[in-house]
C-alpha cells in the first residue's frame, strides 16, 4: 500500500538543518554529543567528527572509509573527570576531558572502542567482542554498555575510565534484550528492552535498573505508539526531574522517573531520528533518511537539526515530488 506523502520531510531540509553532515562525509550518523567548549561531536557510519559551536566548521574527523562496513549504532559521549579537592589545585590537575567512540565492523562482530581528548588525541583504544548499541556514563567515570543481541542473553556491562581494561557484568537477562541506555544518577540506570525475537512485532518498555543491587526495580510505558507507548525507542536522555525518549515514531516524549507520561515534548517526522542531546531547552537530533532534492532527485541525506522541547512540531510546506519549490 503506498505511503501518503509527508509535507515535512520529502524535501531536503536544507533550510532547517543546523549541521548539514553527508558533504563532510559523516554520513549515517547515530549518536551526538556537546563538549565543555561548546562543540559538537558526532559518530556516524562515515567516521567521527567535531564541528565547532556554530556547526560551520569541522575541527577534527577521523573519517571511515568504508561507511558500508561499519554497523549500526556508533555511539560517541564525553566525561569530564577531575581530581578530588581540585578547587584547592592549579587548573593543571584536572584530568582530560574524555571523548569515547565506539564503532564495529558489520561482518567482524568486533566494537572498536576509543577514548580521545578534546583535541582529538588517542588516550586508549581496544577491541570488545559483539557489537555495541548504546553507551552512558555517570558522573564517576563509569560507562555501562549494551550489545546487539548475538547469543541467548542480553547483557549490561561496565567499566570505569581511569582503568578502561576490564568489563564487567552488571545485569544479564534471556528473555528480552536490553537495548537503549540512559544514565540517570550514579545508582540508577533507564534502558530500553525488546522482546525476543526481535523484529517488527517486539514489544518495548522501559526498566528502571538499580545499579548497587543490579535489580530492575520498576518496568513502565508499553510497546504502541499512543502517548505514552513507545514504539522501538532511539535515544534516551535525563531530562530534569525526569526522561525523554525518542523512538521511531519521531515522538520525544518526557516520562518521570515513576513511570508517568507527562507530555510529548517535541516531534518529528518518523524513523528519521537516530539519537539527540538536551541543551537550552532543546533537542539537537542526528537525522538520516531518504529525501527529494531541488533538483527532484531522491537522495540520502544527513544532518543535524534543532527543535524546541515545547510541544514543537515539524513545520509543514507545501512541496510535491514533480514540481519546483516555490
Amino acid at each position: 500500500m503506498p505511503v501518503k506523502l509527508s509535507n515535512t520531510s520529502d524535501h531536503q531540509r536544507c533550510e532547517e538543518m543546523f549541521i548539514h553532515l553527508t558533504p563532510k562525509g559523516a554520513v549515517v550518523p547515530y549518536s551526538l554529543c556537546k563538549d565543555e567548549d561548546g562543540n559538537y561531536w558526532v559518530a556516524a557510519k562515515g567516521g567521527l567528527f567535531k564541528f565547532n559551536q556554530h556547526g560551520d566548521k569541522v575541527l577534527f574527523e577521523r573519517k571511515n572509509d568504508f561507511p558500508k562496513k561499519i554497523s549500526a549504532y556508533c555511539q560517541v559521549l564525553n566525561h569530564n573527570k577531575t581530581v578530588i579537592f581540585f578547587v584547592f589545585f592549579s587548573s593543571y590537575n584536572f584530568k582530560p576531558y574524555y571523548v569515547v567512540h565506539a564503532f564495529a565492523e558489520d561482518q567482524q562482530c568486533l566494537t572498536e572502542l576509543r577514548i580521545f581528548d578534546l583535541d582529538g588525541h588517542i588516550l586508549h583504544e581496544q577491541f570488545i567482542d559483539g557489537k555495541i548499541q548504546s553507551l552512558a556514563v555517570t558522573s564517576e567515570g563509569e560507562v555501562f554498555s549494551t550489545k546487539q543481541m548475538q547469543g541467548e542473553d542480553s547483557i549490561i556491562s561496565k567499566m570505569n575510565l581511569d582503568c578502561p581494561l576490564g568489563w564487567e557484568e552488571v545485569i544479564s537477562e534471556d528473555e528480552y534484550a536490553f537495548q537503549t541506555l540512559c544514565v540517570y544518577d550514579s545508582n540508577t540506570l533507564v534502558v530500553s528492552t525488546c522482546s525476543l525475537p526481535i523484529n517488527m512485532y517486539s514489544k518495548q518498555f522501559i526498566r528502571i535498573i538499580d545499579i548497587p543491587s543490579r535489580k530492575i526495580v520498576r518496568t513502565f510505558s508499553s510497546s504502541g505508539k499512543k502517548d505514552g507507548e513507545v514504539y522501538f525507542p532511539r535515544s534516551i536522555k535525563r531530562y530534569k526531574d525526569g526522561i525523554l525518549v525518542l523512538d521511531k515514531t519521531g515522538r520525544i516524549q518526557e516520562f518521570s522517573l515513576s513511570g508517568e507520561f507527562v507530555r510529548t515534548a517535541a516531534q518529528i517526522d518518523a524513523y528519521l531520528g537516530n539519537g539527540f542531546i538536551v541543551s537550552d531547552e532543546e533537542a539537537i537530533i542526528a537525522c538520516s533518511g531518504i529525501v527529494v532534492s531541488k533538483e527532484q532527485e531522491s537522495i540520502c541525506d544527513d544532518w543535524i537539526e534543532k527543535i524546541a522541547l515545547d510541544g514543537s512540531k515539524w513545520v509543514p510546506r507545501p512541496v510535491k515530488i514533480g514540481e519546483n519549490e516555490s
